[in-house]
């Protein structure tokens, strides 16, 4: 990926977007960044969704029993989520269930590299 594919275009603008987060997946993702990156929250979940979009294989990840849920606001790219509710029309797993699989992945393949 050059630098310059890093760069939004200027009409994928953020959005206010308020979700349910496992609260496990929130502390984990959240001591990531605040330990190693130069991000904002909502940058971080950004990147997880783009990856989760591009690998184009979504899977149900079920909310742990006994796990808690926060209702959480982030900004999410416009795009980002044009593309989990058209993941969800394809696969009926909703934008929730999506965006906390895109999460987990996302920490799952972290945990590995290191």
């Amino acid at each position: 990926m050059s630098a310059i594919d890093r760069l939004y275009f200027i009409n994928n603008k953020t959005i206010k977007k308020t979700v349910n987060i496992d609260d496990t997946l929130y502390n984990k993702l959240m001591k990531l960044v605040k330990k190693n990156y130069d991000a904002t929250f909502s940058e971080v979940v950004n990147v997880c969704i783009e990856e989760y979009i591009e690998k184009n294989k979504p899977s149900f990840y079920e909310k742990p029993k006994l796990e808690t849920v926060t209702y959480r606001s982030i900004m999410i790219r416009k795009e980002n989520l044009k593309n989990l509710q058209t993941m969800y029309k394809k696969t009926g797993i909703s934008v929730t269930r999506l965006l906390n699989g895109a999460i987990k992945e996302f920490l799952e393949k972290y945990d590995n590299k290191r």
